[in-house]
């Protein structure tokens, strides 16, 4: 991170759906005094976005694309930035999002019903889908505001418990609990099995 100014971080894969560029053609906009970076990690799932995506990085100094990255490397890049960008035109709830609750990290994301159901209505960081003059004003305003950067990563430290996998596990014994019970029952151990994945 030494030197890496304000980083942002975008973990989505390059289809249109995702509108994967977004950030990137809303840090042109941003003043020359931002120190804003944006650091974009996934496959290129449509080779013209993948061409669109180092062309942007050879025209744009603000945006570098790594390519696919394995799982572990891309959370820790996320929960080494300082936000969270979700462009997504359409889509159910991203899991990055829960990543970046379960990390602390401040969200941005595109005003879609599969984020509004993660972080709620009023999450003050969503712009609308497609929009690039409004997600500009988000990150400078996230980027130079601390009070307001805060109050994101505040959102998202309330959140976390939602996304805590021992939370996770009890609700999946309750429910399974729940379904053997009324399908003639099952022992603990066979019920604790199911639970943590042993089939």
């Amino acid at each position: 991170r030494a030197g890496a100014g304000f980083v942002c971080c975008v973990l989505a894969h390059l289809r249109q759906v995702k509108d994967p560029l977004a950030a990137a053609s809303a840090a042109r906009r941003l003043p020359p005094s931002s120190r804003l970076a944006i650091v974009h990690a996934r496959r290129a799932l449509e080779p013209e976005l993948g061409r669109a995506a180092e062309r942007e990085m050879r025209e744009n100094p603000r945006y570098r694309w790594l390519g696919d990255l394995p799982r572990a490397r891309a959370l820790s890049i996320l929960a080494g930035s300082d936000l969270l960008v979700v462009s997504s035109r359409a889509e159910g709830g991203a899991n990055v999002v829960s990543e970046a609750i379960a990390c602390g990290r401040p969200v941005l994301s595109s005003r879609i019903e599969g984020s509004m159901g993660l972080l709620g209505e009023d999450h003050p960081g969503y712009f609308a889908a497609g929009d690039t003059s409004e997600l500009a004003a988000l990150l400078e305003r996230v980027e130079y505001d601390v009070a307001f950067r805060e109050e994101l990563a505040e959102r998202s430290r309330r959140l976390a418990p939602r996304v805590d996998p021992a939370r996770e596990l009890e609700s999946w014994r309750a429910l399974l609990g729940e379904l053997f019970e009324k399908g003639g029952g099952m022992t603990e151990l066979r019920l604790t099995q199911l639970v943590q994945g042993g089939g």
